[in-house]
């Protein structure tokens, strides 16, 4: 629960969620009656049918709200798992708070004793829905996984004339930064830090690299991400990343790959 959360970004990939929740809500109230609801919601003169429908209504407006909302914050904030459940039983939880009224307005006495029955209805129907996509999501992530080369396998680099220079674990590499017409790979051999030139461009190393794991963080600079420390600003508004590695220099990191570093952290 407190790995981070990858589903998509964009605000139609929650679509699901907007359009299946309430489809469920609708039709597993109609057609199985759970807790007695047809009886409860028979009021107001309406069939339960009517009812059942405007809070599918009700809730379909809910969600395409806070679902806009999930992903303003979803793009600029590294969500996990469990930050992801708590916000779906606060959707709920809106939810509970709306069929509470509409079920006052259309008779039925004391808002409070109403809405117990509500958390009820709501908690226990929307469950299956909410476990069935949220599951599809880990199904289709660890899919993903498993036809993603692994990132352990060792990483080679070939100098400009395509000739092979260094085979490494990707874990023993600190970073990469580039010099003149080199690239300088910083990696650890043992508990020693040790450099390696290799005659290449950052260009023609940065489709491997990030293949396995590594993340640019400035024009001239690759970074390990499982290396990094921390980022810091000093009063001039440069941020540097400092390295678990005693003795080894931070190195700079770009505006523009700040963003992407730190949600990696």
């Amino acid at each position: 629960m407190n790995s981070k959360l990858r589903i998509g970004q964009s605000y139609k990939s929650q679509l699901s969620y907007i359009l299946l929740l309430p489809a469920f809500f609708a039709g597993f109230c109609f057609l199985y009656n759970p807790f007695g609801m047809h009886e409860y919601f028979q009021t107001g003169g309406m069939t339960f049918g009517f009812h059942f429908l405007m809070l599918s209504v009700i809730l379909m407006a809910i969600l395409a709200l806070t679902r806009l909302i999930f992903s303003a914050l979803y793009k600029h904030i590294p969500f996990r798992w469990w930050h992801y459940a708590v916000w779906c039983i606060g959707e709920t939880f809106v939810f509970t708070l709306f069929m509470g009224m509409y079920a006052t307005l259309f008779g039925k006495p004391g808002y409070f004793s109403v809405l117990s029955n509500c958390f009820k209805f709501s908690y226990l129907i929307l469950i299956y829905p909410y476990l069935f996509l949220i599951l599809l999501q880990i199904i289709l992530n660890k899919e993903k996984d498993l036809n993603t080369e692994p990132s352990d396998t060792l990483v080679k680099f070939y100098d400009e004339h395509k000739r092979l220079k260094l085979t490494i674990a990707p874990t023993a590499i600190l970073f990469i930064r580039a010099d003149a017409n080199y690239v300088v790979l910083n990696y650890m051999d043992a508990d020693r830090v040790k450099e390696f030139m290799l005659r290449a461009s950052m260009k023609s190393v940065e489709a491997t690299v990030a293949r396995h794991g590594l993340v640019r963080c400035h024009r001239s600079y690759f970074v390990n991400p499982k290396y990094v420390k921390l980022l810091s600003k000093n009063r001039e508004g440069l941020v540097t990343a400092e390295l678990l590695v005693p003795g080894v220099e931070a190195i700079p990191v770009s505006k523009q790959f700040y963003k992407q570093l730190s949600e990696l952290l």
